[in-house]
């Protein structure tokens, strides 16, 4: 195809859509690395810490069910000096391993929409310095918060009163309770790589020029409020339309978002376009909402 700039090869719209479709793959290897590497310490910790707890119990208890209550004081001390040194510093240490996970998301992310948009508009684009963005640098920073919260939930199971009546099944509680704060990092991982994915894409289309569009690219199998949002597009620093959803009865999110993630362990992202672009075959909107909507039926 003859352009303004002399030959322009064209695209077919099914590679771009196949080619972009591909991405949340790398996204899921980026969130599953990325919450397995901020959550390990503390669910080491307090893994050996629940061993150090076990082991003192058996000491404390030796011919009788419960510890003296004297010694059941000072074990319970114990084992609140156990969490304390479990969860120390742990937080801090998520939050600087998500952020470098999302880094690495905007990175892959800019990268990859960098190369979409060339395909599909024929002409280089313009270098973008990859960041994570406010959406993943706040979900990174609200980490600690998020496991301390937990630390103390988990100490408040951790009585006299509670002890007594239900022996160790009563320390067992207090141990699953603290290990809902390795699930809370893992989900502010998944939230941040796909926050920091989305804000590197707007970034490329903002490169562009302003009237280049953010369309977004469902995840292949995604949830019915996802798939409802393929193949929609929107001017950067704008809204999608809000309550979206191939499903209303199960899944309404009533804010417009800006892009996903539209919730924990969304992996949609969004690439830049224009349908001015020159881009050969069914209108690649079309076959992004086709593609999700075919995934639902089945």
């Amino acid at each position: 195809m003859q352009g303004s700039r002399g030959w322009v090869r064209v695209v077919s719209s099914n590679r771009i859509a196949d080619t972009a479709r591909q991405h949340p793959a790398a996204l899921r290897r980026l969130e599953q690395q990325a919450a397995r590497d901020a959550a390990q310490p503390l669910a080491q910790a307090l893994t050996d810490a629940q061993k150090a707890a076990t082991r003192q119990w058996l000491h404390a208890t030796e011919r009788q069910a419960l510890p003296s209550p004297s010694a059941l004081d000072r074990y319970i001390t114990a084992v609140k000096q156990l969490l304390a040194e479990a969860f120390r510093g742990k937080g801090k240490l998520a939050a600087d391993t998500i952020r470098i996970a999302a880094f690495n998301s905007a990175q892959t992310s800019a990268r990859q929409a960098s190369a979409l948009a060339a395909m599909m508009s024929g002409t280089p684009t313009p270098p973008v310095r990859p960041v994570i963005g406010p959406e993943a640098a706040a979900t990174a920073d609200a980490v600690p918060a998020a496991v301390e919260d937990e630390h103390q939930r988990a100490l408040a199971l951790l009585t006299t009163t509670s002890v007594t009546a239900l022996g160790f099944a009563g320390i067992t509680g207090v141990f699953n309770r603290a290990r809902r704060a390795v699930t809370r990092i893992a989900r502010h991982a998944a939230v941040a790589v796909t926050s920091a994915a989305a804000h590197a894409a707007a970034a490329v289309a903002r490169a562009i020029g302003p009237t280049t569009r953010l369309l977004w690219v469902a995840e292949p199998g995604a949830c019915p409020a996802c798939g409802a949002y393929a193949g929609r597009s929107i001017t950067v620093d704008r809204r999608f339309p809000a309550a979206l959803s191939l499903n209303p009865r199960r899944t309404v999110f009533a804010t417009a978002p800006t892009g996903p993630p539209l919730h924990p362990s969304c992996r949609c992202w969004t690439i830049p376009y224009s349908p001015t672009w020159p881009v050969d075959g069914t209108p690649l909107p079309a076959l992004l909402r086709r593609a999700a909507r075919a995934e639902r039926r089945a």
